[in-house]
C-alpha cells in the first residue's frame, strides 16, 4: 500500500485502518420515536501502522508532517485514489534498539484527521 504525505512515500506500512467519521452531530428523538440528526460534515480518520523505521526515515517523516495540516495520498477503499489534508493527531516513536551506530524504533501509531 502506498501511502504520501506531502510526496514524501512512507516507508514499511504494515496497515492502515480508514474510518469515515461524522462531526458536530447532534441527535435526538422526536414524540414519535422518529431519530433527528443534524450532521454538520463527515471526514475521514486513518491510522496508521509503521514498522521498523531507522532514524533517518523517522526524521524524514516528521519533517513531511512538520505543517499543521499536509497532503496525504492514499486508496480510499470507500472513493479510490484519494488526496487531501489531514492533520497528525497522534505521532509516538519509541526506540527498539541501536545496532552499529543505526537507531530503530518499533512500530509506529499514526493517527490522521482530515482538515
Amino acid at each position: 500500500m502506498n501511502i504520501l504525505f506531502n510526496n514524501y512515500k512512507l516507508p514499511g506500512v504494515i496497515s492502515c485502518q480508514f474510518k469515515r467519521v461524522t462531526r458536530n452531530t447532534n441527535v435526538a428523538f422526536n414524540a414519535a420515536g422518529d431519530m433527528l440528526m443534524d450532521m454538520v460534515n463527515r471526514k475521514m480518520s486513518l491510522t496508521v501502522y509503521l514498522g521498523g523505521l531507522r532514524a533517518s526515515e523517522l526524521q524524514n517523516l516528521f519533517a513531511a508532517t512538520e505543517n499543521s495540516f499536509f497532503t496525504v495520498t492514499y486508496e480510499n477503499p470507500i472513493t479510490g485514489h484519494t488526496s487531501a489534508l489531514f492533520h497528525m493527531r497522534e505521532q509516538a516513536a519509541q526506540t527498539d534498539y541501536t545496532h552499529e551506530g543505526i537507531t530503530y524504533y518499533k512500530a509506529l501509531k499514526l493517527v490522521l484527521e482530515e482538515r
